[in-house]
């Protein structure tokens, strides 16, 4: 048996640590975390392992040797280029001959390797993934199996609407040689993105074990910090090598302590750690060799690498320092604040709770550091969320924010690439739009300034113009919450995939920034995109019928944009318009029908003559009817009665049901210019087109609608319980008929329930549909309070003793 170490990674979640260490040697109670893996395979005879290098190979190399000091034989395979997970074992091919473990040289884990083995032997397993379970999986595969263990389905970093699970892959695998000759060469490949969907596809004998035990990838600060935490805490059944003196009081050898210093366990002290007159190193504190702590100085919760001189009176709590750094006296650090190799903070000064300081720096006397030395604080969730960005103006989304978001999306282009630009017509907005052009422009890429727009226009635009992508800005509603909203959209005029989404994300955290002055941008300024969109628009419409019926609309829109924006239209379709609020009445102006345009020019909300404001689900069916003669295909969301599906296969239009995501619905019919479901504009024109050569009011053709009973409640659910409770829908719903597509939809005789974790609040929400209204109430309630019970039963679970962490 034989083992590969996955020993590449970058680690850029965990700068500045990782800035010249590579993630698997961040030291761990003073080793490195690669050595915490060499050990649990020699723990279970596997000696033969293969280490797989790309980022700063030689710390890893020179570190480990042959491996014979560790009592295994190590061969290093190094990369030149990225080849992905798979990738980076097919380049160790020629010394994995017989059946191997493929384990990461960054998670710490005591998971019983052996055991895993033997599943995997009964089992006559092609490759059988070790799985585990976690709080939050968006990171992980999130796995699902069958009572034989037989993986049924897989979904790599998922977002919170396809969670289905709290199990997840913790990327150990046992695997057969065999699995090799599904592995292209010297191409980027990944297990859980390409090799294990294609063995699921193809029947192949895939099994996940989910194993007991501690596993925990070390992928973020506060991970790392956890990780020592729970190792000083015995809840990591790994050995710990130092002398444990008093109850969980660590220490190495030629330890120094001088009189009057305080030790609160659990502690750890590494060797040569000086510790003069005076000094309080308080719970939870590691202090790596060499170093000194000088008298009167409080630590608390403290990591401290090696070869680093703390001095007198000074205050650290909750801070990670890396190797060779210089405190001077009466400093303060602060929590979660991280100190970058060879830095020297200057006496008196205050570093801020949360301040990362990159290496090489140093902060002056009586300074006080708030933001970053490099590039600023860092959010610490994610960036986009259903809709896109969203933050408070001038607060979480600056000129300063934006400028360097831009930066981040254009290390994803390659120079000279077109860019589309536009924004609502609030002045803010417009001030970050110039900000990013600026940013976009001096990182090489041109820009197309389109002006004032929403995104249906800069959809249209990205496309007729043949822009590599673009990107909108916009004041949500209502204006006085100050939110603002920056969407994404790619090539093909679609909101931007998840996959591209975290790579600017990644772009963003890492601070990967490309500036050229050899190659700066061209900037345009286009015109004529507004006027290309409503011609395109009237071309798709029956101009004559929609004159002779002379409709006249109430219109509630933002008024700085619409008005101008709808004259010309207007104008040519012979429908006279009053701009002003629905509650002035319909019945009062006369209008054939109301409207209410949201900002951004994506939804509206529609009333008949009478006043009688439609549901969503009506609004959809009546998009439906106007557009059957122009798109023979439409994505319906799985939140969508399923009379909709039945009325849009009547009128001959192929159904796909899709997530609820944007994307998802527009790129089913992604040839189309305009997409009826986020196209307010186009979506009202057809139906009044449809109105015209039906000749009948809209109230009158609300009765040949379907009926829909539907019922949507909002459940509280913190973040670290969506995974469990998720599950437990599962299992409590095994044996019915499940659908998957997005969130747990689970049908009965009674109609059914979508259960759909919020991606961007504590939530999760419960959508039903019954045979009638009182039904799907019942549904939705009867959902909601297990939901709630779910999460009450794991916290008492919870309280019981700990059998396993991850």
């Amino acid at each position: 048996m034989k083992a590969v170490i996955m020993a590449g990674g970058k680690g850029t979640r965990l700068r500045p640590l990782t800035c010249h260490t590579p993630k698997p040697m961040v030291p761990l109670l003073n080793r490195p975390c690669m050595e915490y893996t060499i050990d649990l395979l020699k723990k279970h005879g596997i000696t033969e392992i293969a280490v797989t290098l790309q980022y700063l190979p030689d710390v890893i190399r020179d570190t480990f040797g042959d491996g014979s000091r560790y009592g295994v034989s190590l061969a290093y395979f190094e990369e030149t280029i990225p080849l992905g997970t798979a990738g980076s074992v097919k380049n160790c091919a020629d010394f994995l001959d017989e059946r191997f473990v493929v384990i990461s040289g960054d998670t710490l884990t005591d998971i019983d390797l052996s055991a895993a083995i033997r599943f995997h032997e009964q089992n006559n397993a092609l490759a059988t993934l070790i799985l585990t379970r976690v709080e939050t999986p968006l990171e992980f595969g999130v796995v699902m199996t069958d009572e034989g263990g037989r993986i049924t389905r897989f979904l790599e970093k998922p977002s919170w609407a396809e969670v289905f699970s709290d199990t997840v892959n913790t990327g150990i695998y046992v695997c057969e040689p065999e699995v090799l000759s599904y592995i292209e060469e010297e191409r980027e490949v990944d297990f859980s993105k390409e090799i294990f969907p294609s063995f699921l596809e193809a029947a192949k004998p895939l099994f996940g074990y989910e194993a007991s035990g501690y596993w925990s990838d070390i992928g973020s600060l506060e991970v790392y910090q956890q990780a020592q935490f729970d190792l000083l805490d015995g809840r990591v059944h790994l050995e710990i090598k130092a002398q444990e003196i008093a109850p969980r009081i660590f220490l190495e050898n030629d330890v120094r302590i001088d009189s009057s210093v305080r030790l609160e366990g659990p502690v750890y002290i590494s060797e040569n750690v000086h510790l003069q007159a005076g000094v309080a190193v308080g719970a939870y504190s590691i202090l790596g060799k060499n170093t000194v702590i000088s008298s009167g100085t409080k630590l608390s919760r403290t990591i401290i690498w090696e070869n680093s001189v703390i001095g007198k009176k000074t205050e650290i709590t909750g801070t990670t320092l890396c190797r060779n750094t210089r405190i001077a006296d009466c400093v303060q650090l602060g929590e979660g604040a991280v100190i970058g190799d060879q830095c020297l903070i200057g006496a008196k000064s205050v570093v801020k709770a949360g301040v990362k300081i990159w290496p090489d720096k140093e902060v002056g006397e009586n300074a006080t550091v708030t933001t970053s030395l490099i590039y600023g604080a860092k959010q610490t969730k994610n960036l986009f969320g259903t809709h896109g960005i969203k933050g408070i103006g001038n607060v979480d989304i600056t000129p300063e924010f934006v400028t360097r978001l831009a930066a981040a999306y254009a290390y994803l282009l390659q120079a000279g690439d077109k860019i589309a630009l536009s924004a609502c017509a609030h002045p803010f907005a417009q001030l970050l739009k110039h900000s990013i052009m600026t940013s976009l422009c001096s990182s090489g890429i041109d820009t197309v300034d389109l002006g004032i727009g929403n995104s249906p226009l800069i959809r249209y635009g990205v496309r007729s113009l043949d822009c590599q992508g673009g990107i909108h800005i916009y004041m949500a509603e209502p204006v006085d919450d100050k939110e603002i909203v920056i969407q994404f959209i790619d090539h093909a005029g679609l909101p931007i995939s998840r996959d591209r989404e975290r790579k600017i994300e990644n772009a963003y955290w890492q601070e990967t920034y490309v500036r050229n002055l050899n190659r700066l941008g061209a900037l345009k300024v286009e015109h004529q995109v507004q006027e290309a969109y409503l011609h395109a628009l009237v071309q798709q419409l029956n101009v004559s019928s929609i004159q002779r019926q002379r409709f006249h609309l109430l219109i509630d829109c933002e008024q700085r944009f619409f008005p101008t924006f709808l004259a010309p239209l207007m104008h040519a379709l012979g429908v006279s318009a009053h701009y002003s609020s629905i509650q002035e009445g319909i019945r009062k102006k006369g209008a054939d029908l109301g409207v209410r345009l949201d900002k951004n020019g994506e939804q509206f909300t529609l009333f008949t003559e009478q006043g009688e404001k439609l549901a969503n689900e009506q609004i959809t069916a009546l998009q439906l009817l106007a557009c059957s003669g122009q798109h023979r295909r439409i994505g319906l969301p799985v939140s969508a009665p399923i009379e909709l599906e039945h009325m849009a296969q009547l009128l001959q239009m192929e159904v796909v049901r899709t997530k609820v995501s944007p994307r998802s619905m527009m790129e089913v019919s992604s040839e189309q210019r305009f997409h009826p479901m986020f196209d307010a504009v186009y979506s009202l024109m057809r139906i009044l087109s449809y109105l015209a050569s039906e000749e009948k009011p809209l109230s009158v053709l609300l009765d040949l609608l379907p009926a829909c009973h539907m019922e949507k409640k909002t459940v509280f659910c913190p973040w670290a319980a969506k995974g469990k409770v998720m599950r437990r829908v599962m299992e409590e719903n095994k044996g019915k008929l499940l659908e998957l597509v997005d969130g747990i939809k689970v049908y009965d005789s009674n109609g059914w329930v979508l259960i759909l974790p919020d991606s961007e609040d504590s939530h999760v929400k419960v959508i039903s549909q019954g045979a009638t209204a009182e039904t799907a109430a019942t549904l939705a309630s009867s959902y909601a309070r297990r939901i709630a019970e779910y999460q009450f039963h794991e916290k008492e679970r919870d309280r019981q003793p700990i059998t396993k962490r991850t």
